[in-house]
């Protein structure tokens, strides 16, 4: 008795393969400067769309050269000044963090303006 061939279609398998891979490296190419952008404190929905619309490769270069955004900077400032502090004197202040209530009482002044004042 002969016993029926299976055969099978390799043709869409592979299209349908190739297509999986394709749309996961887009994804994961969008990603990159959705995380990018979050990081330095800009918006990720709108380099998320930036990124749909012209190329993830374009988003990277423009964020790196954008850099952080003055609200992220001083918020990374004050959490490195916070850890030196830390190091330096561990026994905990009774004051939160001097830097920080002095940007608070000084608005418009930055990081030199604080050091100057000593």
């Amino acid at each position: 008795m002969n016993e029926p061939e299976i055969y099978i279609e390799w043709k869409p398998l592979l299209m349908c393969l190739v297509a999986i891979a394709i749309v996961t490296l887009i994804i994961l190419s969008i990603v990159i400067p959705v995380k990018m952008a979050k990081k330095r404190g800009r918006s990720g929905f709108g380099w998320f769309i930036f990124c749909l619309f012209f190329s993830p490769f374009l988003a990277i270069i423009i964020i790196a050269l954008l850099g952080e955004t003055d609200e992220k900077r001083r918020e990374r400032i004050i959490e490195e000044e916070k850890l030196r502090n830390q190091y330096r004197d561990p026994a905990p202040a009774n004051s939160q963090n001097n830097l920080e209530k002095w940007f608070q009482e000084n608005p418009g002044k930055n990081l030199n303006d604080y050091y100057n004042k000593r």
